[in-house]
């Protein structure tokens, strides 16, 4: 990186309140050299920016581990692109049981590419979160880019799998699920983090499913 760009993951580590490793430093620069190299081909990003990479995509998810995920240690991100957040939240936690869930093809060879570069182990699968068999060994889903769909928020419900959401003001409203702590994200006043846990079938719901 500059010495711009390094004085700008200075500015973030302040603003989110995180030290980074320089494992982490350095694993975020290739990753980001990654995604232009491969953005000139498929459209994985509009961000050009470093700056704008560092707080949107590394520093964001960064911040969402160590606010959110307590002892979690297994999660799917659903939808996840070019790898953020799931991804990133690796980068931050080499310990985590991360899958990415991603129905394009060539995004899905970017991520399996990238993670062999960073040398970190993930499970990429390519199709969309309803058609994922793998759901009984996650403890969250994530989303980020994509706005849950019913039919797989019905699975992740039947398993007690809470959500971990990143979006604006207006929150996902579902009775499946119950808000168990939001936080705005900093350097920002629209953007939250949200976690939902799901909410467990009631009598008369089990019972109209039967009949």
């Amino acid at each position: 990186m500059t010495g711009g760009e390094g004085s700008a993951l200075l500015q973030l580590e302040e603003a989110f309140g995180l030290e980074l490793t320089a494992d982490q430093k350095h694993r975020v620069r290739v990753y980001i050299e990654q995604l232009r190299r491969w953005n000139r081909h498929i459209n994985l990003t509009s961000i050009d920016r470093v700056e704008e990479h560092l707080r949107l995509n590394f520093f964001e998810a960064f911040w969402a581990v160590r606010e959110f995920l307590g002892e979690r240690v297994g999660l799917a991100d659903v939808g996840t692109g070019a790898g953020f957040p799931g991804l990133a939240m690796k980068i931050f936690r080499p310990g985590l049981a991360v899958t990415l869930i991603e129905p394009n093809y060539k995004k899905a060879v970017f991520l399996k590419e990238t993670a062999r570069t960073l040398a970190l182990t993930v499970e990429v699968f390519v199709g969309k979160g309803e058609e994922f068999s793998g759901w009984d060994q996650v403890e969250l889903a994530v989303f980020r880019a994509l706005r849950p769909p019913a039919a797989l928020l019905r699975v992740l419900r039947s398993r007690g799998i809470p959500l971990l959401l990143f979006e604006g003001q207006e929150g996902l409203a579902d009775a499946g699920f119950r808000l168990s702590r939001e936080a705005r994200v900093p350097l920002s006043e629209h953007r939250y983090v949200r976690l939902l846990e799901s909410v467990p079938a009631s009598s008369d719901e089990c019972g109209q499913k039967q009949g």
